[in-house]
């Protein structure tokens, strides 16, 4: 891509000198020069081609002088430097020129083997002061879209940034019944709450250390253990998952008289590898991870609303936490996109209740049951659980294994799948 340069003079004979002078740069677009009759023009010039950041201006022009040209291109919110040409004698305007920001001179008779060499040495200021423009704007980014700490890490070490493969905990968000919500509030009620719901959410989120990624829709994808290495990330995710649930409350309290309903939010979270790095533009930095880790996280998610649960967990995640921590293997389920089982288990928050404590053993004794293909003793245990519920009345994953068993009982086969169910998408 050529360097464009504009030359603002009224001698007839300078373009084609120029041009002359230049003719093999010209052709092998090393230089493009525009040319203008005095400043009026010229500015008119800049202000189309918002590429040009080179002008090389004869102080003395009609309509518009060079130094009148000089303080008008300072109103341009871009980087130009201007080198200004004009006869030795006119000394004092060149200093004028010089003290209002001029970055060069030359004198007339022009030199053009000092022309050349001063143009050069200009585009290569303008060129330094853009990158270091462009990089201000990238950290600029950079220090929005993380934590004050973090940023200033990321600075003293930008490599952190740069693509890789990198263990990480990834935690998605939705807010159910969303769709049929927003088309009964309107679009200014349902910014609000949104706007609100993420306030607190987010809140919670950085509480813990997370990174949040991106808000898409009434949804969040946030992120711990990159780009900075975090001990202990599977924990800090679903302490974060935790509080933010606990939010919900009072969420739908203060939105009780606008929602009149439910504020229900569904989280799934995963541990695994994934692809991170710097996946933005130069218009927008974004930050972010990639691959089956985040896909499988956002699966996760989803079937919380078939379990009738707020908050999934897989194995993976699983196995980083406190052999305490209460949580309730659900079973195994056959993901749409996964090509193995995921083992998910229901995460609930501290302390439990006994009542909850009670319905976890005897929920992970009938799928223990179950899966050593005991299945009458698995069909009896759930039946009981039925009768007696559990505190929160969620039943849905007591029903969803008793069909499996029922199926199993019903229609034995050769081969068995300890899985509990099969999406088609």
């Amino acid at each position: 891509m050529p360097t464009k340069v504009l030359i603002a003079d009224d001698e007839p004979d300078l373009e084609l000198l120029i041009r002359q002078r230049f003719h093999k740069q010209i052709r092998q677009k090393i230089y493009e020069f525009t040319f203008a009759q005095n400043g009026e023009e010229a500015l008119e010039k800049l202000q189309e081609d918002t590429e040009i950041g080179v002008v090389m201006t004869d102080l003395n022009m009609p309509v518009m002088d060079g130094l009148t040209l000089l303080s008008r291109i300072g109103s341009l919110s871009r980087t130009i430097k201007v080198v200004i040409v004009s006869a030795y004698g006119d000394m004092q305007n060149i200093r004028t020129a010089m003290n209002r920001g001029a970055y060069d001179f030359l004198t007339k008779p022009i030199d053009f083997e000092d022309f050349e060499v001063t143009m050069q040495k200009t585009i290569q200021e303008v060129t330094l002061l853009e990158e270091a423009q462009r990089a201000h704007q990238r950290w600029a980014a950079v220090r929005q879209f993380f934590s004050p700490g973090l940023a200033e890490q990321l600075e003293r070490n930008p490599a952190l940034l740069e693509g890789r493969n990198h263990d990480v905990t990834i935690l998605v968000s939705d807010l159910r019944g969303f769709s049929s919500l927003a088309e009964r509030l309107g679009a200014q009620q349902t910014c609000r709450l949104v706007q609100d719901m993420m306030e607190r959410l987010s809140n919670r989120i950085v509480e813990y250390d997370g990174l949040i990624v991106d808000y898409v829709g009434d949804g969040i994808l946030a992120m711990w253990n990159a780009p900075v290495s975090q001990e202990n990330h599977p924990l800090l995710a679903c302490r974060a998952a935790l509080a933010m649930l606990q939010e919900m409350p009072a969420l739908a309290a203060d939105w009780q008289n606008v929602v009149e309903g439910p504020l229900t939010l569904g989280i799934g979270v995963n541990t695994g590898v994934a692809q991170v790095g710097n996946t933005g533009s130069t218009r927008k930095f974004k930050y972010g991870p990639h691959g089956h880790t985040v896909n499988l996280a956002s699966r996760v998610q989803d079937q919380s609303k078939r379990f009738g649960t707020p908050l999934l967990i897989t194995g993976a995640t699983r196995s980083h936490l406190p052999e305490d921590f209460p949580v309730c293997r659900l079973g195994m389920a056959r993901l749409a996109g996964i090509a193995n089982p995921v083992k998910l288990y229901e995460l609930h928050s501290t302390p439990p209740a006994e009542s909850w404590l009670a319905y976890r053993d005897a929920y992970e004794s009938a799928l223990a049951m179950f899966e050593a293909r005991r299945f009458a003793e698995a069909q009896e245990t759930l039946v009981s659980m039925l009768d007696t519920r559990r505190a929160d009345g969620n039943v849905v994953p007591v029903k969803l294994l008793l069909e499996r068993v029922s199926e199993c009982l019903n229609q034995p086969r050769t081969t068995f799948d300890p899985a509990l169910y099969w999406t088609a998408h």
